[in-house]
């Protein structure tokens, strides 16, 4: 069977997505099944050079929209080649014409919405707002209700996703959705980690680890750090991530002011072995997102035993709580600083207590074979 995955982009820094994607297609790929991919990557980009599977890349105008008349073209006459064609996320030139293709040649076709759907990312924003319904209106509403499944990751996103805009009757499905364990022993991942950053040697800290960007409640994170009453002498949170819209800076200056400058570290993006090393290192992994339909990295954490502080606007809070493999809150400074606070008054017993019950929550909840599992069974259901 030959599937195709269209993706706006196959760059690591883009997050989730592409992460879910390469998980699953090497799967796939071991199970006998044809996967290539197309992305609206500059096929010059470093990461299209490195990528491992095989990519077909399209360059693109018109800023973020990403409008490619090659990748038109190109699937409008190659799309017949392939028996089922999977998209990743909306609202880019890639969902409509690649929906367009499919069903003008009786091509069935699944959705990732990854979370892209849900409220949150209207709220207070009425300009975009307004762009995103007239946008709905004319294209992206025929992209999810002709799809032959619109894929969730959890019951929480599809519910939420509901809520959005009119006229919205897809076929839904709930599919498993994780991520991949590390390939390297915990001790040598640590190592390769404190190599690179010494500073971080033996010392205890929270570790963030995604996109430097508002939607991570990184502000909050940090103001609820500076209005603790206490904390011990060798505590600190560890930033790691790319920061792809100059957020950084003005989160420096919050440091600076509540004069938390020795408590909080930046490493920038990291990869490979350096990042299971982060994970392997911290004492505890914390996101405090407004909005998060799967968030991958919370996985990867509970993959490597390591307990997690998270809101409830991460949409597999539900299944983290109910297994005890970390706290829960709310999503403002508030709730933010209650994780910090029961993270630091739990007994060195309690804590490793909950640190296997991280590594359990994954392998019931979010491993890859699991996710590679689901996703096979919906493509066989739609080629069928």
């Amino acid at each position: 069977m030959k599937i195709l995955r269209v993706i706006p982009s196959v760059n690591p820094a883009a997050g989730g997505p592409i992460n879910g994607l390469v998980n699953t297609t090497d799967i796939l790929i071991s199970r006998g099944y044809q996967v290539d991919i197309a992305a609206l990557d500059e096929p010059n980009s470093s990461w299209v050079r490195d990528f491992p599977y095989p990519l077909y890349t399209f360059s693109s105008t018109l800023g973020t929209y990403s409008y490619s008349a090659s990748f038109k073209e190109w699937i409008d006459k190659n799309v017949i080649n392939y028996d089922v064609v999977i998209i990743h996320g909306l609202w880019q030139y890639h969902s409509t014409s690649a929906s367009n293709a499919c069903v003008e040649n009786g091509i069935p076709y699944l959705l990732f919405t990854h979370g892209m759907l849900d409220p949150w990312f209207n709220q207070g924003k009425l300009l975009k707002a307004l762009k995103k319904k007239v946008y709905w209106a004319l294209f992206e509403g025929r992209v999810v209700n002709k799809a032959d499944n619109v894929l969730f990751t959890s019951e929480e996103e599809k519910v939420l996703a509901r809520k959005s805009f009119f006229s919205y009757s897809p076929k839904e499905r709930v599919v498993a959705y994780g991520s991949s364990e590390s390939n390297v022993e915990a001790s040598l991942a640590r190592i390769n980690f404190e190599k690179q950053f010494p500073e971080l040697s033996s010392k205890k800290f929270a570790l963030f680890l995604s996109r430097v960007h508002e939607k991570k409640g990184i502000d909050m994170l940090i103001e609820a750090l500076g209005a603790l009453e206490s904390m011990p002498d060798d505590f600190s949170l560890v930033i790691a991530g790319p920061d792809g819209n100059g957020l950084k800076a003005k989160l420096e200056k919050q440091v600076q002011r509540l004069g938390l400058k020795d408590r909080v570290v930046w490493l920038g993006m990291l990869s490979g072995d350096v990042k299971w090393g982060a994970y392997y290192s911290s004492d505890v992994f914390v996101l405090p997102s407004h909005q998060e339909n799967f968030g991958i990295v919370v996985a990867e954490a509970l993959s490597t035993s390591t307990p997690v502080l998270i809101t409830n606007k991460i949409n597999i809070w539900r299944e983290i709580e109910m297994a005890g493999a970390g706290f829960v809150e709310n999503d403002d400074v508030e709730g933010v600083g209650r994780l910090l606070k029961k993270w630091l008054s739990l007994p060195k017993s309690e804590r490793q207590v909950m640190s296997s019950k991280a590594k359990a929550c994954y392998v019931k909840n979010f491993s890859i074979s699991s996710a590679a599992d689901d996703l096979e069974r919906v493509v066989l259901s739609v080629v069928e």
